[in-house]
Parts: structure tokens; C-alpha cells; sequence
């Protein structure tokens, strides 16, 4: 027979106090996670990129949006850069609460998703565009 009282005590007997439950209060802040972010960033490199698009790799890059292939957050735009006396060419899905035009100057923030477009230009996930 099983002991009833038995099981309920070993339910509760957790170290675990109700507090520790979902308590977040140790992790850091978005604004912690995008400064961190900016100054852990490399600058992208269109050819090294190339070479190696793996996913993971914190880029920076700054330079004009080319075209907007879809508006808001989830959408995705091109980024044409000037690096090394050439250009660079960078789809962007957007991930920033930020509103993308055609000919604006930005500076992106993310990590490359180890893809490339279909244009074959490397993809960067950015959480901050300025």
C-alpha cells in the first residue's frame, strides 16, 4: 500500500524555496545584453565572411539600405557596406524595433545565422540598428 502522506512530503521537500521559481533577477537586462553586444562585436568583413559565414559570429556593420524586402520586425533588408577600398553586401533580418527605408544610412548590431540569402550574401540576425 502506498503511503499517501509519504508522497506529498517528498513533493514539498525541495530546497527549492517558491522565490527561486522563476526569478530572474541575477540576468542581465536588455540593456546589458546590448551593450555587451556592441562592444563584443566584430567588425563585419564581407570576404572573411564569405570565406567562413558560420553561425554565432557578432558583426557590426554600418553603411545603406539597399532595398527593404520586408518592413518591420522579422523583415529582412539589404546592407551595402564600404570595406577595404570595396563593398560589401549583407541581408539583415530585422530583430530591432526598428523602422527600415531604402537609402538610410544604419549601423546593425547581430550574429550571423550561418546561412545565406538567396541572393548569397551572408545573413546577420540584428538585434540593434542606429
Amino acid at each position: 500500500m502506498v503511503n499517501q502522506h509519504a508522497c506529498v512530503e517528498t513533493a514539498f521537500s525541495s530546497n527549492a524555496s517558491s522565490t527561486d521559481v522563476g526569478d530572474f533577477s541575477n540576468e542581465p537586462t536588455q540593456e546589458e545584453l546590448d551593450a555587451k553586444l556592441k562592444e563584443e562585436a566584430q567588425q563585419a568583413n564581407f570576404k572573411a565572411l564569405n570565406e567562413d559565414y558560420s553561425a554565432g559570429q557578432e558583426v557590426t556593420a554600418t553603411g545603406k539600405v539597399s532595398f527593404v524586402y520586408e518592413d518591420g520586425v522579422g523583415g529582412s533588408f539589404s546592407l551595402e557596406t564600404n570595406e577595404d577600398g570595396g563593398y560589401g553586401m549583407y541581408n539583415i533580418k530585422n530583430f530591432a524595433l526598428s523602422e527600415i527605408q531604402e537609402g538610410q544610412e544604419v549601423t546593425i548590431y547581430g550574429t550571423t545565422t550561418g546561412n545565406t540569402a538567396n541572393d548569397g550574401s551572408v545573413e546577420i540576425n540584428a538585434t540593434i540598428i542606429e
